[in-house]
This record gives structure tokens, sequence and C-alpha cells, in this order.
């Protein structure tokens, strides 16, 4: 016990350090979740600011490109101070606008708005913070940023846009000159994305690192209109963007996407997004101090630690609790441990010990298991307690017929598992039919009063496994044999496994072959009644480096039952499509693409619209494919499937049904279907002319065929005599050896292209 509590207190000190670990990841996570999401979010804003201020300044650039193209064609410009009505209604209708001008390219205002006196307004050229933009703008086609400053005439804060308008030979005529208000209800970039305390949103000019416009809390344009980056500032933040992003500073300048920073100032360190606008030579940078986002992830840290602390003091006291009572349920554990609780057999960990323990004594044995058949349909008619009580009962009749040396345990579910020392084929299979006939007979004769079947599969210790795991691989092949016929006793036998090995190595092999296009496509031809090529079913061909030629019918059972069923289906639905949109089509020479399709593929979600791309991208027309599906689908699936089967007719994609005749569909059902098309099964072709009444067959079915106005295909016609037979039937489209093989891609071209010819 002494030990036990030693054990358990290292247990939770173990737990309380992985605790710290996690927490330490989480914490680290938590962290790096958090600069993640501030540069996501710093990314957003510079970009979706930059989207706004590219609309605001283009929109603005429009205005003076229309006044300009008005002002030119009216052809006048004053030399001395005019007014121009044309400035007045333009101010009007934009609340944005504080104000027009028209200049003299030297600089002196000769026009403007009426809201501004003509002496307050400046020669543009005289003034240090108008100077460099008005020149710029003489030198410029486009509309050029002047420097944020304070307009006195209007006591606004504004951002001068200037536009020069040149004659036919290219000279100035004129500057016209506009300020973009900043502050108040109008002001044109009031409504900037929002942002946290800290956060800043800003315009610098790419020529002169002056900057025009700055979101701050408690900053206002008195104090940002004087700030401008030295030269060595630029080229540090170009080095600093060009080595963070991987980059050259034209790469990023071209780009229309925010690149992250981080910037080192006396100020502390910040984080940033930056964008580049070429039109107007405009950063557009979204910033925030690193100490807001430590601030933010440090409210959230305290959350963490304060939840470690909590469940801390939660598993210590659960701990505790544990080691008081632990000693008085010690027997108890024990006992369950390798006891089921519904029956009381031996569970699986009991079951193992008794099996090593014979194994390790080399003691002969065989190990049976057995499972009851359908149970599953027992819980879900009577119910989770009924089942509970049948497999209660049945446990205590396989107990009682095992006999008393054999060990029965429940390995869980419906399955069980009998040792015995019966090691003689023969008297090993008396003995499993024993089991089989005493369960079933025990419960009809309890309280419950049923009838139930069981399949049970053996293996015999030495002789098929010397070992644990292989004597429980046999046992389980051997039941898995059984369970294909049900109520049904089978004992392990090489060929089993073979068989079994077999399927899993193509399943290995099979999930190998799809991706690098080792299955090929052939295709076998279809003829009308002249012996014209007017089709082709899409075959898949499997040649492996391993196991040779495997049969189309052996990989797709494989794949049906191992989940590649719709990988495969698409494999060949694109690799057929890709082959038969290079051959000759047009309405002369038309031509029809048949492909198998299987009911799992159909029940995939979007089945059909997939389809219809896949036909899109592959040029091929609805109307030259056609879909072939087997009865048993119809029969199995038909109100899930009918819905799709209408939606691919309604494209105008043809539906085939194969192998008809050979399963058990109604008429009544076939009439309820969009079937374009019937395939007469090659075993009623094959004795058509020898067998009367597979004569009689396929004219009922070409009967069928006819009178619901469907087309008729014979498949497996081998001999010139069918094809006469069946021409005299009423059948006009065949497909066979007698016409064609199944070739490659590339002897249909030559085919098709000997036909055009």
């Amino acid at each position: 016990m002494t030990i036990f509590k030693r054990n358990i207190w290292t247990l939770f000190w173990l737990v309380y350090a992985v605790g710290l670990v996690l927490l330490a990841v989480l914490v680290s996570s938590s962290w790096q979740d958090t600069v993640e999401d501030n540069e996501r979010r710093h990314r957003a804003r510079a970009e979706f600011f930059a989207q706004s201020v590219s609309s605001i300044l283009s929109t603005q650039e429009l205005v003076l490109d229309v006044v300009g193209r008005e002002l030119l064609r009216q052809g006048h410009f004053p030399v001395e101070r005019y007014a121009i009505p044309l400035l007045d209604s333009v101010l009007a209708s934009s609340q944005s606008l504080v104000g027009l001008g028209l200049a003299r390219p030297d600089g002196q205002v000769v026009s403007m708005t009426s809201n501004i006196k003509m002496e307050e307004w400046p020669n543009l050229r005289a003034q240090e913070q108008t100077r460099d933009g008005f020149e710029q703008a003489l030198q410029s086609n486009k509309m050029v940023l002047g420097r944020t400053y304070f307009f006195e005439p209007l006591g606004e804060w504004i951002i001068p846009i200037r536009k020069a308008l040149r004659g036919r030979d290219g000279s100035v005529l004129a500057v016209l000159t506009a300020g973009i208000r900043l502050d108040g209800d109008n002001g044109v970039f009031r409504q900037y994305p929002r942002h946290h305390p800290g956060d800043s949103l800003m315009l610098f000019r790419a020529r002169d690192g002056y900057l025009q416009f700055l979101a701050r809390e408690g900053v206002g344009p008195e104090i940002y209109s004087t700030i401008r980056r030295t030269d060595e500032q630029i080229e540090n933040a170009a080095r600093r963007l060009e080595a963070e992003s991987g980059r050259s500073i034209e790469a990023i300048k071209a780009g229309n996407e925010a690149e992250v920073y981080y910037s080192e100032r006396e100020s502390g360190t910040y984080l940033g997004a930056a964008v580049f606008d070429p039109r107007f030579e405009l950063w557009i940078i979204s910033e925030s101090g690193m100490a807001g986002i430590l601030r933010e992830f440090f409210e959230e840290l305290m959350v963490y630690a304060g939840l470690f602390l909590v469940v801390s003091a939660l598993l210590y006291y659960l701990f505790n609790m544990i080691d008081r009572v632990e000693k008085k349920r010690r027997l108890e554990l024990f006992h369950q441990a390798r006891h089921d609780d519904l029956t009381g057999l031996l569970n699986r960990a009991g079951l193992i010990e008794q099996i090593h323990s014979r194994i390790d004594h080399r003691e002969p044995f065989s190990m049976v298991l057995v499972d009851i058949d359908n149970f599953r349909g027992i819980n879900d008619r009577f119910g989770q307690d009924f089942g509970d009580r049948v497999l209660s009962e049945w446990s205590r009749a396989l107990r009682q017929a095992a006999g008393d040396e054999a060990v029965v345990a429940s390995l869980g579910g419906d399955e069980f598992a009998v040792v015995t020392s019966q090691t003689e084929p023969e008297r090993l299979s008396e003995y499993c039919w024993h089991l089989l006939s005493e369960t079933g007979s025990g419960l009809q004769r309890g309280p419950l009063n049923l009838q139930l079947g069981a399949s049970i599969g053996a293996a015999m210790f030495p002789a098929n496994g010397n070992s644990f795991s292989s004597i429980v691989r046999s046992a389980h092949l051997a039941l898995h044999r059984a369970k294909k016929n049900r109520n049904e006793v089978c004992l392990f036998r090489s060929d089993i496994e073979t068989g079994y090995l077999r399927r899993v190595h193509i399943e290995q092999r099979l999930r190998g072959a799809l991706e690098p296009n080792l299955i090929t496509m052939a295709y076998q031809t279809q003829v009308d009644a002249n012996g014209r090529v007017i089709g082709m079913e899409a075959l898949a061909r499997w040649q492996d480096e391993e196991l040779g030629y495997v049969p189309p019918y052996e990989f797709v059972s494989v794949a049906e039952a191992s989940g590649l069923m719709v990988q495969l289906g698409d494999y060949v639905l694109d690799h057929s499509l890709a082959d038969f949109g290079q051959l000759p089509r047009s309405p002369e020479f038309p031509l029809e693409l048949s492909v198998n399709i299987s009911v799992l593929q159909i029940m995939q979600r979007g089945f059909a619209e997939t389809v219809l791309e896949k036909l899109r991208h592959y040029r091929v027309a609805p109307g030259e494919l056609t879909l072939e599906i087997t009865e048993t689908l119809f029969m199995s699936r038909h109100s899930a499937i009918l819905p799709v089967l209408h939606r691919l007719r309604d494209a105008g994609i043809r539906l085939s049904m194969d192998d008809f005749g050979t399963g058990y569909s109604s008429l009544s059902l076939l009439r309820s279907l969009p079937i374009d098309e019937l395939k007469v099964d090659k075993t009623f072709v094959d004795h058509i002319n020898e067998d009367q009444q597979a004569r009689n067959m396929v004219e009922s079915i070409v009967a069928i065929a006819h009178n619901h106005g469907m087309e008729l295909v014979a498949e497996g016609v081998e001999q010139k005599e069918q094809v006469k037979t069946l021409i005299a039937m009423g059948c006009r489209r065949f497909q066979g050896f007698y016409f064609s093989r199944p070739v490659s891609i590339d002897q249909i071209k030559e085919t098709l292209f000997a036909s055009v010819e």
C-alpha cells in the first residue's frame, strides 16, 4: 500500500508537471495567436485604409479632371484675378472640398471660389508649405498632393491637391488647386477604420517623408503636420521591410498587399503594416505599440494562471481522496480488470493472461472466436436493456456448452472467445458445431425464448500460430470467412490467409496506383448494324509491378470494400473524359462514351454537379456521355439515387442500365426510372442461337426497350451468327470481341481517323 501511495503521488506530480508544460505551451500559443491576430488586424486596416484613400483621392482627381476639361474647353484663362462661377458650383457639390482656385504657372492665384477672399490667397510658389507641391504639379500630368497645412483664409486643416492644365503643345496654361478638408463631420477621413487605444493610421509621402495624415488618440493636425521622416529613417524603414518580407522595396511598392514590420524606437517597440499607393506616392501605415499588445496578452495570461491554480487545487483534492479510498476498492478493481461486468466472464485482459500462460508452458490449445449473427438487430428492435439481457443469457449458455475445462471470455459487444484443449481438427469442428447448437437451443429454453445464430472461427496452437498475436490473427481470419455465410463454422486453413493477404496487398498497391496513373484505360467500341463505330465503353486495366495483371472484378471489389471506390471512379471518369476529348467528333460522325458508375459514387454529395463540371473541363458535351449503372443499384438505393439520376438526365447525360435481365428489377420500377438505354448481358447473348430460353429472354428485353423508347445494346457479341440473330430481333447496337477487343485510345484514334477519311 505504501508503494501504491508513493506511485499515486508520483502520478500527481507528473500530472502537475505536465500541466505546467501545457500551460507553458498554451501561453506560448496564446502569445503567438495574439501577435498573429494583431498582424492580421494591422494588415487588414492598412489595406482597407489604402483602398479608402485611393478611392477618395481618385474621386477628387476626377473632379479636377472634369473642371480642367471644362476650363480648357472654354479656352480662356485670366491673367489677372477673375471669378469663375464653375468653381463655386463644383464646391457646392462636394462637402469634402474646402475651396478651389486657379493659379498661373508663376504661383499667383487668379480665380477662386467665393468663400475665400482673393487677397487672402497667397502666391503658391512663395510659401514654403505649398512651393514643393506646386512645382511638382507643373512637372506632372497627374494630380499631385501637397503638404498638409493650416489654411488660414478658412481656418481649416487641409491636404492640397493640384493638377496642371496644359495646352495642345504641352505647356502649362494654369494649375487647378483645391483643398481636401481633414477635420469636422465632413472631414475626408472621418470614417477611417476603428482602432484600439494606442493604434495609429498614417499617410506618408514617399518623395519627401512628410506625414500627410495621422489618426491617433490625442494627436491633431497641428502636431503631425510638422512630422517628417529623414532620408536615413526612410532608408532604414525600406531595409526593414525588405528583410522581414524577403522582397525588394520595388516589389513591395508594386504589390497591393500590406507588409508587416516591427520597429525599435526610443519610445518602444512597434508592430505595424505598410502598403504603398503608387498612383499618389503614399505609404499607408497601420501601427500600434507592443506595450498595448503585451497588456492584452497579460490579461489573458492572468485568466490561464487562475484556471491552472484552481485545477491544480482540485486535482490535489481528488488525488488525496483517491489515496484514502483506494485500499477499500483495490481487490474489487483487480477483479473488474479481468472480468466483464455484464456477463461475468473473463474480459480481454483476463483472456490474454490465460493464453500467454499456456503459450509459455507450450500447452496445445485451440482458440475459438464466436460472433453472434445480426445482434445489432436485437438492440435496434428491442432496445439496449433487452440486448444486455440477451447477451447475459447467451453467455450463460455458451459457458455451459463449453464445458468446465474451457476458458470462456467476452471480447466486448457480441464477440466471445473459448480456449479449449481440443486440437484435433475433426473433434474441434464437432466441438464448435456443438457450441452453435447449444447456444441457440439454450436461449429457446430460457426465459427470452429467442433463437440466435452465430459464426465461429477457430485456430489451433501451435499448428496455426506459435505466438499470441499469430494465433489470434488466424482465428479472426477464420471467423471473417465464417461470417460471410453466417451460422457457420470455419477452421483456419492456409488458403484463407493467402486470400486475405492478397486482398490486403491489392488494397495497398491500389492506393499507390491511383496517384502516379499506373491504372490504364482501354476502350471497347460499340457499333451499329452497319458496322460503323458510334460509341465506346471505358474499361480500367491494371498491370502491377508486384502483382502482375489484376482483373477488374478483383480490384474493383477491393476498392468497394476499402473505401477507394469513389477515388477509383473519379480516376476512371477523369481519364476517360480526357481521352475522349481528343477524339474527332462532329454531327456527321457522332460518338458516345460509356462509363460505369458505382453506387458509392452516385451517393456522394454533389455527384451530379461534379460530373457536369468534369464535362465542362474536358470539353465534352453532356449528350456524348452515357453513365452505366447496374440493376442492383436501383433495387437497393432507389429512393436516394432517383433525384440524382433526374438531375443528370435533365442536364443531357444519357443513363444506361447495365447487365439488364440478371437482377430482380420489375417493369413498374423500370417505368419510373429515367433510363435511356438497356444493355443485354453477355450470358444471354452467348446462348442466343442454342438456347430457346435465352433467345426468348433477349426478345423480351428488346420488346421492353422498344415499348419504353429506349436504346438497346447487346454486349459480349463474339460470333457473326449472333449479330444476324440480334439484328433480326430488332437490336441495332452491338459490343463485343467480334467487332473489337478493348484497345488503347491511340488505336481508337486510328480507327476513327480511318473511318473519317
